[in-house]
């Protein structure tokens, strides 16, 4: 589509990459200098394969962009022209497009996520088959961790009957397997926190470790994007939900806009920032007794998430002093 909104040229293209390729060479003097595409599932494979051709490749918030469309282009639904129609008129909604290095970290934290609850349902399904032979905790008495090497000892010398002895053994050598794999990312891991300025200063605030901390770094990215707390709080959607009618005004549920990763992240930090922090412990409390453990939970993550953006900003380490707060 030219500035004027003339379509120029439109096609059905298969997805794999040679044919995105010819096609853009098949434009000739038609080529086109921008596109845009939906910020939908595997986005950043045809960002990528666009980004290599073509000068500008805006990504579209689908929520935002469509409001946008149905209020300015009556259509059903946003078409490829829509979109055009919008970037041409400088209309499009962007959504934030990390680049390939901070996706590629992004993806091995989430991997060693994933593989840690493989390993906790492992760990579930090995609890069941002790529990049908009435297996006693009184067996690992004074072990702290049942699957530790003692204890995975103990449970390979049990006399079980029946298949449970091989299923028990098969459910422990998965466990060793998914443990090394682990241990082997949380070398990396902290290799890159190292290597990281901001991570450094993350791991810092309570309830954070070089996982946590790295992860909500390259989750976020880019602090810059954020002119307050509160923007960044409504960007992990852990802000309540408004509604406004006749002069009044309700709050509802948090929204819980933006990647499930990032609210987990800063919930997960909660349960650890209880326990290390006496001041966000109080301040937990405080909220807990008036509104319940779930609005707690909240309230502190939005002030986890407070104080990361300053750390982040000023680029210091957290320390540890009495918050001034109300209920």
């Amino acid at each position: 589509m030219d500035q004027e909104g003339k379509v120029l040229a439109k096609s059905r293209v298969s997805t794999d990459r040679p044919a995105i390729q010819n096609y853009l060479k098949s434009l000739d003097g038609l080529k086109p200098t921008k596109a845009v595409i939906e910020a939908g599932f595997n986005w950043s494979y045809f960002y990528d394969q666009l980004a290599e051709e073509i000068e500008e490749v805006c990504l579209a918030h689908p929520l935002k962009t469509r409001l946008i469309a149905e209020a300015r282009i009556k259509t059903d639904s946003l078409d490829s022209e829509t979109l055009a129609h919008l970037l041409r008129s400088d209309l499009i909604a962007r959504a934030y497009a990390p680049s390939w290095e901070t996706r590629e970290v992004k993806n091995l934290l989430r991997f060693r996520i994933s593989l840690v609850r493989i390993r906790t349902s492992l760990k579930n399904k090995v609890h069941s088959v002790l529990d049908r032979h009435q297996v006693e905790d009184n067996v690992f008495r004074g072990l702290t961790d049942k699957f530790g090497k003692t204890g995975m000892k103990i449970m390979r010398s049990l006399e079980l009957r029946g298949n449970d002895r091989a299923i028990l053994n098969g459910y422990l050598d998965l466990i060793e397997e998914l443990s090394r794999r682990i241990a082997a990312l949380n070398k990396q891991i902290k290799a890159l926190v190292k290597e990281d300025e901001i991570s450094s200063y993350l791991k810092t605030v309570p309830g954070f470790g070089d996982l946590l901390g790295l992860l909500l770094r390259y989750e976020i990215d880019n602090m810059e994007r954020f002119a307050s707390a509160k923007k960044l709080c409504s960007y992990v959607g852990i802000v309540p939900s408004t509604y406004s009618s006749g002069g009044k005004t309700w709050h509802g549920r948090i929204t819980k806009e933006g990647n499930k990763w990032r609210r987990w992240v800063v919930i997960e930090a909660v349960h650890g920032a209880i326990i290390t922090s006496p001041s966000l412990r109080r301040y937990y409390n405080s909220v807990k007794q008036r509104r319940g453990d779930k609005a707690a939970t909240i309230a502190l993550a939005r002030k986890l998430l407070e104080i990361i953006y300053h750390v982040w900003k000023e680029k210091r380490p957290y320390y540890e002093k009495e918050l001034a707060y109300t209920v």
